[in-house]
């Protein structure tokens, strides 16, 4: 297997201005050969934070990230 871009959705519990509990989703978008080691890699990258889950990993349809742009 070769690497390749994958989405992940990562929901998160926060405390809104009333302290009552709010959950928020964000995605992120990681190099990885699997659904599991994409998993992982969101897991690291999030390890200082708590009250998060990986909800969700898919395949991107995403082939190119262009980071020399500028």
């Amino acid at each position: 297997m070769h690497d390749e871009f994958w989405e992940a959705t990562v929901q998160f519990e926060i405390s809104n201005n009333g302290g009552k509990p709010k959950k928020v989703k964000e995605y992120y978008l990681v190099v990885a050969n699997s659904a599991t080691f994409a998993e992982a890699q969101v897991s690291k990258l999030l390890k200082d934070e708590s009250d998060f889950i990986v909800i969700s990993t898919k395949k991107s349809k995403i082939t190119v990230v262009e980071t020399d742009a500028y």
